[in-house]
């Protein structure tokens, strides 16, 4: 079912740049709130996710009153009507959620991107002051100080970005397309490449996806028909190794990446981790889809290695 044309259509009022167009009176669930008061992000923040976990519990044809506007546990759009739920998919690629307001209190439910989400609600949290219940860094890594952040190509604010990765993603591609493998099943040069291969570089990351990505391109080295096999895995190598970009949280908090926790598949991988942006800190860890740990706790370090909490340092 879509909706009448003769509705009325917004963006969401957080982001226009990603987000679908959705009925007005679905955009804002707001709460009083005066303008000329500091808005409480992180709060809407908190109640996204709220309704967002509610939404989990949601189907097509669930019991529903007035007009509300929702979201169902398969990602799709949904408004009562007749007292039940009738859902609308997304546009390709983009999933419903509820948002965080930026400039009143509120939430909006709308249709975005996942990786979206994820960063939205994080900037949002990084907006406000740090809450109760954030761990401290083992005094070691407080007297070590953030990692300098004097490297060029990262972009710096609420979020580390790496500029490279877009150029790295390019390299696997070429390396891939020209080993005389099977390059159609699977898709493994663009998969592995700028879809895979990037999603994994993300703050919002699995801490194992990385890991993963770089065991796929090692199986494909491996197959049938490649001639460069050495050049695909000092690539998968160096891409086990590279750093993934880092997002403020709760109070301007700029956590290190935690540590994957399971063994590679692949011989040539055993021992390497990915390396730590500058800028982050070095004494907590965590990011957007998981809590922030202190250095000491597990995945702090990369597996096989013990945290000394006295030098920060893992060994």
């Amino acid at each position: 079912m879509y909706f009448a044309p003769s509705l009325v259509l917004s963006l969401s009022l957080f982001s226009a740049a990603s987000a679908a167009v959705i009925p007005q009176r679905a955009v804002a669930r707001q709460v009083s709130s005066s303008h000329s008061k500091r808005v409480d992000t992180a709060a809407n923040a908190d109640d996204a996710e709220t309704l967002n976990n509610k939404f989990k519990t949601l189907t097509a044809g669930s019991a529903c009153s007035g007009a509300e506007s929702v979201c169902t546990s398969d990602g799709e759009f949904a408004q009562c009507a007749n007292g039940v739920l009738v859902a609308t998919p997304c546009a390709g690629g983009l999933t419903c959620a509820a948002l965080p307001l930026v400039l009143s209190r509120g939430t909006s439910v709308t249709c975005a991107r996942p990786e979206d989400v994820t960063e939205r609600l994080a900037e949002a949290r990084g907006g406000s002051a740090k809450r109760a219940g954030t761990p401290e860094a083992p005094a070691g890594c407080a007297a070590k100080g953030k990692r300098s952040s004097t490297s060029s190509g990262l972009t710096i604010a609420k979020r580390i970005a790496q500029a490279d990765l877009p150029a790295f993603a390019q390299e696997w591609q070429d390396l891939c397309l020209a080993s005389g493998g099977d390059t159609q099943t699977g898709q493994p040069c663009v998969q592995l490449a700028g879809i895979d291969g990037i999603d994994a570089l993300l703050a919002a990351a699995d801490p194992c996806k990385q890991q993963d990505v770089a065991d796929k391109m090692i199986d494909f080295a491996n197959s049938k028909g490649v001639t460069n096999r050495a050049a695909l895995v000092d690539y998968a190598e160096r891409y086990r190794k590279h750093p993934r970009n880092a997002l403020a949280l709760a109070g301007n908090i700029m956590p290190s990446s935690p540590f994957c926790q399971k063994a590679p598949k692949n011989a040539e991988l055993k021992g390497l981790a990915n390396a730590q942006l500058d800028g982050v800190n070095p004494g907590l860890f965590g990011g957007p889809q998981f809590p922030v740990i202190p250095f000491g706790a597990a995945g702090s370090c990369p597996l096989g290695q013990n945290a000394n909490v006295n030098t920060c340092t893992c060994a």
